[in-house]
């Protein structure tokens, strides 16, 4: 080990701690990149076989709702709003994997029912973009 240290030249340290600093560059990017989209107007936009279902804005959603997706082939998928947040509480599909997703809440954040061909996904939007506000309430 002493032959290590006394091998290592100034500039060997130097590169070191550059290529140290460079590793960590992406984790710093995607940290300013999300702090940047924490006050923007977040929608879950909910498709079913390509197609867009419903666009719920969460940036104003307060309180708990739950509404069914009816697939054609009668599947279904409950859906449940909370606080703005979003998960899927209950699918008739045999994986069960977009059930334990749980909760999503931040911009580019997706949950996929393969078997159904259902997908959530939480996307950052202006001002400019309407928001359909009204999704039918099965139980609350």
């Amino acid at each position: 080990m002493r032959n290590v240290i006394t091998t290592l030249k100034i500039g060997d340290i130097m590169i070191i701690i550059l290529l140290l600093l460079i590793s960590f560059t992406p984790l710093a990017i995607f940290t300013w990149q999300q702090a940047q989209v924490d006050g923007e107007k977040l929608i879950a936009v909910i498709s079913l076989e390509n197609e867009v279902t419903h666009e719920i804005n969460l940036s104003e959603h307060v309180g708990h709702e739950l509404f069914d997706i009816v697939t054609h082939d009668h599947e279904i998928n409950t859906i449940e709003l909370s606080d703005g947040r979003i998960q899927i509480k209950s699918a008739t599909c045999n994986d069960q994997v977009c059930v334990r997703t749980g909760f999503i809440n931040r911009a580019g954040q997706t949950i996929i029912c393969l078997p159904h061909q259902l997908v959530i996904e939480i996307q950052n939007v202006g001002d400019e973009h309407i928001v359909d506000d009204q999704v039918d309430i099965i139980s609350s």
